[in-house]
């Protein structure tokens, strides 16, 4: 049995806003440096919806705003865009260029502009946008990242945890048509994350939680193979302790484990592991997968939290 596929965007989005300043570091290491983190980032998704409105494209919500403060000693601030790409668009680096323009015209403040393709390697040349016409000439040229060009060994070296999502990304990739080989990358980085072995280093809990989130919701299976996955992973995370705090129920392990339980007569409330999640700052589409609640309730559980 198949499932509905999660939206790639969203979740970068989402492990971008948890972990921003490992994020950072990992893409730009020169401007984190300069960064005054003691004031914490603003992000501003919804300004964009004001920059952008006369754009009628639903990926617009995956895009990113955030406003950072510098060490300098002044109320000097940056703006860092970022742009998730999945799939090919001829109009990207002109839709790039004007995200750029509009948040430089309405703020007068500096611009780190990234796109973050997360799809397959295109042949195409998407780190610039120029524009000619009888002598008038534009040359705009803004930071890329292609997660499909990157390999395995590089980012299992790197000390930032922030290279455990980018290799989860990378391994969607491979494994796009291959359930099997998917099982294994998800299976691989989970004991990676759970052993806590990444280059002999210890990871902070936030960073193993949102991670684990992360990992087990882009990596998705179907749902034989994930009952599969999570008999095998079972032993590692009832042995584990490293999660601190994120139990079973507050991953897609939930439905397995809530129906488990209900066999055994235990009676585990969907609506109890919504406000765990919530209350973790889980995606709200991925709190109604796992609990099977309504999105409208889901969202009042949101904002009561």
């Amino acid at each position: 049995m198949t499932k509905k596929s999660p939206n790639y965007d969203l979740l970068w989005k989402d492990v971008i806003t948890e972990l921003f300043e490992e994020f950072l570091l990992f893409f730009s290491p020169e401007l984190y440096e300069k960064v005054n983190f003691c004031t914490p980032p603003q992000f501003l998704e919804q300004e964009l919806l004001t920059i952008h409105t006369k754009s009628k494209s639903k990926k617009r919500i995956a895009d990113k705003l955030v406003k950072i403060q510098l060490k300098n000693g002044k109320e000097q601030w940056v703006y860092v865009h970022i742009e998730v790409q999945g799939d090919y668009q001829k109009n990207f680096p002109k839709r790039m260029f004007q995200s750029f323009y509009r948040i430089l015209e309405k703020y007068n403040q500096k611009v780190f502009s990234l796109a973050l393709f997360t799809g397959e390697t295109s042949k195409y040349n998407l780190d610039h946008f120029n524009y000619e016409f009888y002598g008038t000439e534009l040359a705009f040229k803004y930071n890329t990242y292609r997660i499909a060009t990157q390999t395995e060994s590089t980012l299992l070296k790197s000390q930032n945890p922030f290279a455990l999502a980018i290799l989860a990304g990378l391994y969607v990739i491979k494994s796009k048509k291959n359930i099997g080989l998917r099982f294994q990358y998800k299976q691989k980085l989970m004991k990676l994350l759970l052993r806590d072995t990444i280059v002999g280093k210890e990871m902070k809990r936030e960073y193993i939680q949102r991670l684990f989130l992360f990992i087990d919701y882009i990596l998705q299976l179907p749902e034989d193979e994930e009952i599969k996955f999570i008999q095998e992973m079972k032993p590692i995370m009832e042995k584990e302790e490293i999660l601190m705090g994120l139990s079973l129920e507050d991953t897609s392990f939930a439905k397995y484990y809530l129906k488990e339980g209900m066999e055994k007569g235990e009676k585990l409330k969907a609506i109890e592991i919504a406000k765990r999640l919530l209350e973790e700052n889980a995606p709200i589409e991925y709190v109604v997968k796992i609990t099977g609640l309504p999105l409208e309730e889901v969202a009042k559980l949101n904002d009561g939290k």
